[in-house]
Formats: C-alpha cells, structure tokens, sequence
C-alpha cells in the first residue's frame, strides 16, 4: 500500500508542476486521456473488446481525438492470442486554433498477442499492424504502421498492481520510418470481479516534440459463457 501511494503522490506532483510552467504551445501541456473499456468472454477461447477514448490536449479541454474500437480475439494456445479489429478516430489537432482542419480516419487492426510469467512479473507483448484509411475533404490516403509493445505487470496483492510498458510505433512504406514511441506506466485497481480502474502517465516521444499525458481508465468485464447445468 506504501507503494501505492507513493507512485499516486508521484502523479500528482508531476500533474501540478507541469501544469504550473504551461504555455499555449501543446507540446507544453499535461493532457489527458479518458479510456472505457470492455471485455466480454463468449466462449473459453474467444472474446470481444469494444473501447472509447476522449484525449484532450489540456486535463479537460481542448479535445485532440476521439476514438471508438471493438476487435475481437481467440486464444490460440496459452500464452498466445491473435485478434482483429476495427477503430475509428475523430482527429483535431487544431490546438487554440481554427487549423488544422479536423478529419476523420478508419483504421483495421491486427495483433499476434504473446502472454507468460517471470515468478510474479506477468509479461505481456503486441504485435500489431494498423491499415490506415485518413480522409480529408473528401479524400482518402491509405497508409500502414506497425506497432510493437512491451509490457510488464507486478501484482502487490489481489487489488493493486503496476505496469510500466513501451511501445514503437513504425511506418511501413513511408519515411521517415520511426513515427513514434509510448513509455509509461500506471497503477490499477481492482473494485470488484466485473471493474478495474487505472491511473497512468504515459511520455508520447515523436520526430519532433513530445508530449505527456495523464492516463485514466476503466474496463468492465463481463463473462457470457454458458454455465453448466448442474441439474
């Protein structure tokens, strides 16, 4: 719990101080990001997710994106999963500004998902390819990227756990081929069998400027399989 509450202290601080030494640039301001999400268990090997996001240049104001997905996911064999989905993104980055205008972009997703255990460190992977469709005024430009996340999870007891991960993101086709990376980290806790909430922060490196931003979740799972009949 000390633990806990350290990293939460560590989120505040950071919060305030950015904050404090804001500018009109958003590059310089602590954003954030509004995530919920849901995962429902149909069968033993396959599920659903479905998933929105609101990511705001500031904590409250000024919306960059919004998104909405759903994929789904089979389980292959332990430790391994692959999935497709679909994702659409409503894109603003017209920061204090009329312009750019905004557009829109549909995105199909694929994902080979790798998952084991290092004592009580859980290790999880992604392999992801994203097939891009960005339309502006009427046009529609077709691009791909491929994305590869790392991520470690340590339980501190059946509630509380921590995360840090890192991700890269690259362009398949079109240079430069570094487009960016996630680093970050989060604690999570478990209210009860079907909510979890998490607090993260999470550094967006890109070619160019970099930009922080406040993490807060939460998922519902819900479990759709048929249970036996014991009559």
């Amino acid at each position: 719990m000390k633990i806990t509450k350290s990293i939460l202290f560590i989120f505040l601080i950071t919060l305030i101080t950015k904050n404090s030494f804001a500018q009109n640039d958003p590059s310089d301001e602590f954003g954030a990001w509004y995530i919920f999400a849901t995962n429902n268990k149909i069968t033993d090997k396959f599920s659903i997710q479905a998933q929105t996001q609101f990511r705001y240049f500031e904590l409250t104001s000024e919306i960059q994106q919004f998104k909405i997905r759903t994929s789904g996911t089979l389980r292959i064999m332990p430790g391994l999963r692959v999935a497709v989905g679909y994702a659409y993104f409503r894109n603003d980055f017209s920061y204090q500004s009329t312009t750019p205008a905004a557009f829109d972009e549909h995105r199909i997703v694929e994902d080979i998902l790798f998952d084991h255990n290092i004592g009580k460190v859980k290790v999880f992977q992604r392999a992801r390819l994203e097939n891009r469709f960005i339309v502006r005024n009427g046009d529609t430009d077709f691009r791909n990227w491929y994305r590869h996340e790392a991520k470690l999870v340590y339980p501190i007891n059946e509630e509380w756990s921590i995360d840090l991960y890192d991700e890269i993101w690259l362009n398949i086709g079109d240079e430069p081929t570094f487009a960016q990376n996630w680093l970050g980290t989060g604690v999570s806790y478990k209210i009860s069998e079907a909510f979890k909430a998490r607090l993260g922060y999470q550094r967006i490196h890109l070619d160019g400027p970099d930009f922080d931003r406040l993490i807060v979740g939460l998922t519902l799972t819900n479990d759709f399989r048929k249970k036996e009949d014991n009559q």
